[in-house]
């Protein structure tokens, strides 16, 4: 019987009440088609947590009405045995029945403010619990692709045809094998030698030549990906497809009732039909062909991948599916929850992930200026070497990176962070002008000279020209300066003699002190070439180095922001840091303890990562932008801890930043923050300060800079209501 033409019934089993469960669990089909009056209470409530957690992992957009088919759309939400919490969030959302919630999608919930994880499983474990009563229709389930009779009856011919040659190929291979005293070695391969007769040759150029299209020409097996869809499509209603068309693959879904009133049903109807439809097509994407293309596209993925790339190893993925007008990788893509693929890239679990990964993977390898070689970054999967720059570049661009060059620059957010990247890459001094012209946005040279002079990062070298302090420059003297300044002109390497010429021809420089400052940091002289020495990467990947990570008395914490991703269930990047803490190997994983179990930390890939800790979030209903502190205890424990909240107040939102306690002032607070990234106690303030910058904590040493004098003297902060304008002063001088 058709969808539209069966009546309603109570599900039976927990397919029929979850039909989904087909596709989302393949290895689970034998168990999940049990009755679900076979179940006793244990059984039933620990059926109902995999399903909720099945949806939560897989199948975060789709909606409410989708995953739960039989809900009932008009029951008092009242009625539910909820936590407090989800009540009042569901009357705060203006949720008094059901149906208000059908319509939404996993992904909408989760965006709710100051909602958890832990509050959105009660909610969805009580709806699972409720379509248990409800009444579905339950349309006949197909797991494999169909094969026409018209084409059934070719197959002894078509298959007797190249059986037979490869069959006589194979035979005369084996005998010529077996005739020189060779039985037992492979039939393919070693027969192009002198001296072996041609009729063995041609019998193997026959089998290395075979192809699929020979093998399945006119079978329905040789039906390519998108006409397996189109199929799958075909046998579906019209109206199925139509409502798919216009809701799941659409770049703008239309709404419920606008289907509702095109169609002249209900928008009740209209779910109902797109969530039938739509669990239908992702069985067909479960088994045979199919699955394989869907599976395939999930390994070659990788983590970040360009679309046009994945499309040269799978070509079928750019062909258009007739039935609902869109390339096939777009509705494999819209069926799968496994990865998703937006504006020309291919990433897993989601996009914002991928960037989350990539902003960790940045930080591993920038300096102290956030500035990374764009050849150190190991982010985009492809096949195509000599493309890899290009799609490393564009994917950052992408992510709204600054590449400059053959390096990008990860802070940008505030002038003084950006300027100091640039004139890094560049490697000698330059006026406001010039920085602010390689700017990507616009920003004044006036308020730039302001904010430069202000910074401990920057000197002031020139009446507008301007070094990085690390340099230790002086105004117009030096032959370091002079050095750095020729080292900028010949694109960072330059002859030793070359450089004596110029040196001692410009200035009364003698030519034993060039060569001794040529060979001293921060230059090397190496075979005659004078060149810049190499900062030490390595060194970025400690613990103490490492932005965001700080240090207690048993234990490292390590500061995040709670994701939808990590509330879905999904893995999390690690800083390599974690992997001299752990005194991991790559390859490895690691087990730590914690009061909820196990949490794994694998060394598999570029990057560390730690597992799923979606429990610890829904233990303490920790919603996501929440700030949370990942901790790493010394006795190989694991725990998530809240960051305390901000409050406006410099210090002790520093304080809190640390995991320190926000009442500490003065030297107690300075020798906190001096042990939190393992400074000596006795570090002063500045030394402080310029450490929290360097390892890239920039805004807890922004924060430190407003209250520097309350830390040395333990006098309180005080405000300053008037800022100096500094670019007048320097006129003056």
């Amino acid at each position: 019987m058709s969808g539209e033409s069966a009546l309603g019934v109570r599900p039976r089993t927990w397919l029929d009440a979850f039909p989904w469960l087909l596709g989302v669990a393949q290895r689970e089909h034998v168990r999940w088609g049990a009755a679900i009056a076979e179940s006793d209470a244990p059984e039933r409530q620990r059926r109902l947590h995999q399903v909720v957690d099945l949806a939560m992992d897989r199948l975060t957009r789709w909606t409410v009405g989708q995953i739960f088919p039989a809900l009932v759309p008009d029951f008092d939400l009242h009625l539910l045995e909820l936590p407090t919490r989800a009540k009042n969030v569901l009357t705060r959302r203006g949720h008094a029945t059901t149906g208000g919630l059908i319509a939404l999608s996993l992904d909408d919930m989760f965006e709710w403010r100051g909602v958890g994880s832990g509050t959105i499983t009660a909610i969805l474990h009580e709806l699972a619990e409720l379509s248990l009563s409800g009444k579905v229709v339950v349309p006949p389930q197909k797991t494999a692709e169909p094969i026409h009779r018209s084409e059934k009856s070719d197959q002894g011919t078509l298959h007797s045809v190249w059986l037979r040659s490869v069959a006589d190929s194979i035979a005369r291979i084996a005998t010529w094998q077996t005739a020189i005293g060779r039985p037992t070695e492979p039939i393919m391969g070693g027969h192009s030698a002198a001296g072996v007769p041609d009729e063995v040759v041609k019998a193997s150029q026959r089998l290395e030549a075979l192809t699929a299209e020979e093998i399945l020409a006119g079978s329905a097996l040789g039906r390519d990906a998108a006409e397996l869809l189109d199929d799958a499509f075909r046998e579906l209603d019209i109206r199925d497809v139509l409502v798919l068309r216009r809701r799941l693959f659409a770049d703008e879904p239309a709404t419920l009732d606008e289907l509702g009133a095109h169609l002249g049903i209900t928008r009740e109807r209209v779910r109902q039909i797109e969530s039938r439809a739509r669990t239908t097509m992702l069985n067909r994407l479960s088994v045979g062909s199919l699955n394989m293309v869907a599976g395939s596209a999930r390994t070659m993925i990788g983590t970040i991948r360009p679309l046009s790339d994945l499309l040269v190893h799978l070509p079928v993925l750019a062909q258009m599916v007739e039935s609902v007008d869109q390339p096939a990788w777009r509705v494999i893509d819209r069926l799968d929850d496994a990865y998703e693929i937006e504006d020309g890239w291919c990433v897993v679990p989601t996009l914002s992930a991928a960037k989350e990964l990539t902003r960790t993977h940045l930080g591993e390898h920038a300096d102290q200026y956030g500035v990374a070689l764009l050849e150190d970054l190991d982010l985009v999967t492809t096949t195509a070497p000599e493309q890899q720059a290009e799609f490393t570049r564009a994917w950052l661009s992408a992510c709204d990176y600054v590449v400059d060059g053959n390096q990008v620059i990860t802070r940008t957010r505030s002038m003084g962070d950006y300027a100091a990247a640039i004139l890094s890459i560049h490697g000698a001094p330059m006026s406001a002008d010039e920085v602010a012209s390689r700017f990507t946005v616009e920003r004044g040279a006036r308020s730039l000279r302001n904010a430069m002079s202000l910074d401990d990062r920057f000197e002031r070298v020139d009446r507008d020209r301007w070094a990085l302090a690390e340099w230790g420059m002086e105004a117009y003297a030096g032959v370091r300066s002079v050095i750095r300044e020729e080292l900028a002109k010949a694109g960072g390497r330059i002859n030793l003699d070359a450089l004596i010429e110029r040196i001692t021809g410009r200035y009364s420089v003698a030519a034993s002190s060039v060569i001794t400052y040529a060979s001293a940091p921060p230059f090397k002289t190496l075979n005659g070439v004078v060149r810049l020495q190499d900062a030490s990467r390595e060194s970025r990947k400690t613990p103490e180095r490492t932005n965001r990570m700080y240090r207690r008395s048993d234990a490292w914490v390590y500061r995040v922001c709670i994701t939808h991703d990590h509330l879905r269930g999904s893995g999390s990047v690690a800083p390599k840091a974690i992997v001299s803490i752990l005194g991991m190997q790559f390859g490895e994983k690691r087990q730590l303890d914690s009061a909820l179990g196990p949490l794994a930390v694998n060394y598999c890939g570029t990057q560390p990562t730690f597992g799923s800790i979606r429990r610890f979030l829904r233990e303490d209903d920790i919603p996501i932008g929440t700030e949370v502190f990942l901790v790493i205890g010394d006795d190989n424990s694991f725990a998530v801890q809240v960051v305390a909240g901000l409050r406006d107040e410099p210090l002790a939102d520093a304080l809190a930043l640390v995991g320190a306690p926000t009442a500490l002032t003065g030297d107690a607070a300075r020798r906190f923050f001096a042990s939190a990234i393992n400074l000596s106690t006795g570090a002063t303030v500045l030394e402080v300060i310029s450490a929290f910058r360097e390892r890239g904590d920039t805004e807890i040493a922004d924060l430190l800079t407003s209250v520097r004098q309350s830390l040395e003297t333990g006098e309180p902060a005080r405000r300053h209501h008037r800022a100096l304008n500094v670019d007048d002063i320097l006129e003056l001088l």
